[in-house]
């Protein structure tokens, strides 16, 4: 029975020998060339990544518990025409302010959006779509579900100026 145990704190004693002077411990110091420096530089006219955009806005407003009168949207910008073209498609039988607010909520999170790609644009209020709207025009329809599917008329549409904050007045 002795021997048994005398063998077996031989070998642990072992192990710990072995795994203590085989490793090289980066904890206390690390390697100086594996650490990066951070990137403080101001860069300006930085390009959207448009797949990540899309889906950051769908995901923020098509969200069924905050906006359960959602059913589809879309937008499109035309940098070179300082345009953005947006579709929004509600639920049928969404009222007029709840499609109104609904907009109003997307264009803002389209804004939002861009400012967290691009930190330049000024994010969106109470009383601005934010930064970047503020070069461009946006061209807004709103549908309602079986009118969009049926090619039918937008419940409501409009043309927003450049740097121009409106609210919506959807009748019923």
């Amino acid at each position: 029975m002795m021997k048994i145990g005398k063998r077996a704190l031989l070998v642990a004693a072992g192990c710990m020998v072995l795994l203590c002077g085989c490793t090289k411990s980066n904890i206390v110091q690390p390697d100086a060339s594996a650490a990066e420096e951070p990137d403080f530089n101001i860069y300006n006219n930085i390009e959207l990544d448009m797949d990540q955009f899309h889906d950051e806005v769908n995901e923020i407003c098509l969200d069924e518990n905050d906006y359960p009168m959602a059913d589809s949207l879309d937008f499109t910008i035309d940098e070179d025409k300082a345009l953005i073209d947006v579709t929004i498609v509600v639920k049928d039988g969404t009222s007029g302010e709840d499609a109104a607010e609904y907009a109003d909520a997307v264009l803002k999170s389209i804004n939002d959006e861009a400012a967290v790609q691009d930190y330049n644009y000024g994010e969106s209020g109470e009383d601005t779509f934010g930064g970047f709207f503020q070069d461009r025009e946006t061209n807004l329809k709103i549908y309602e579900k079986s009118a969009y599917e049926s090619d039918g008329e937008p419940m409501y549409e409009t043309d927003i100026p450049a740097d121009t904050y409106m609210t919506f007045d959807i009748q019923d």
